[in-house]
Parts: structure tokens; C-alpha cells; sequence
């Protein structure tokens, strides 16, 4: 299995916008918390050190969430290097896709307000990561743009 669970819930009331439906920045709520779930997981559950930041994202929504519906994000890790990563989130809701959230996020220190390599630990536990799944597929890149 090359997804993992990174967040579970249901649509709640605070949701729902003036339109009677799942207001578009929630999605990327949901996929937030995901990541964070993410990193915590990558820094051992250990408080200080480095943080994240995103500096990229691609959303496709894909269906509409009501009122009450589960939520479960899959997530899988697409790619990472020394100092960023690259998450493909699957917004689900009884085993159907929702959304996809995709984002590129880089390492920095909040001390010193600067981009810094991962930790040994992260690195390593990035490292555990199977390859991604053959059915997730991205738009963004870790790859460095031409200027």
C-alpha cells in the first residue's frame, strides 16, 4: 500500500457556505491538516526544530461534499530531496475521490527565519516512504524551474 491515512473527520456546519455547500478553502483545510499530521509523523512526534512551510499548490476538486459526509485524506509522498517534499493529497469520502490537493513544501527554521536542510530523522523517515502509487500522478515538481 503505497497511500497512507493522514486525516479523518466529516463535513461539519462551520463548513458550509452561503451556497449550501463545502466552501472551497476547506478542501484545503483538510489537505493542511494532513500534512501537518505528515510532519509531525516526520519529526517523531518531537516538539521545536524545524517546520514547513507550502510554497506551492494544485487543487482539482472533483466532487461535492454535503453536510455530515466522512472524510478520509490518503496521502502519498511523491518526491523529496534535502530540504522539500511533495504530497499528493486524496480528498475521499466513502471511498471516492473528492478532490486532489497536491503541494510542495520546503524545510526552514523559525529561529532564524531561513530555509535549512531536513534533520537526519526526517530524512530518514522520508526515506522509509514506499514509491508512489502508480495511480497518483502530479501536476507540480520538485524539479527547479528556469528562471
Amino acid at each position: 500500500m503505497n497511500w497512507t491515512v493522514s486525516w479523518t473527520g466529516h463535513v461539519e456546519p462551520g463548513w458550509i457556505d452561503e451556497l449550501d455547500h463545502v466552501n472551497f478553502l476547506q478542501y484545503q483545510q483538510v489537505a493542511d491538516l494532513a500534512s501537518l499530521d505528515i510532519w509531525d509523523r516526520a519529526k517523531g512526534g518531537q516538539a521545536g526544530g524545524p517546520e514547513f512551510i507550502m510554497t506551492e499548490t494544485y487543487v482539482r476538486y472533483l466532487r461535492e461534499l454535503r453536510l455530515g459526509m466522512p472524510v478520509e485524506v490518503r496521502t502519498a509522498l511523491m518526491a523529496f530531496d534535502s530540504k522539500r517534499f511533495q504530497l499528493l493529497h486524496h480528498v475521499t469520502s466513502a471511498g471516492e475521490l473528492m478532490c486532489r490537493v497536491e503541494t510542495l513544501n520546503l524545510c526552514f527554521d523559525p529561529a532564524t527565519r531561513k530555509v535549512v536542510n531536513f534533520t537526519e530523522a526526517i530524512a530518514r523517515h522520508f526515506g522509509t516512504w514506499p514509491s508512489p502509487p502508480p495511480d497518483a500522478t502530479c501536476t507540480l515538481s520538485l524539479a527547479r524551474k528556469p528562471s
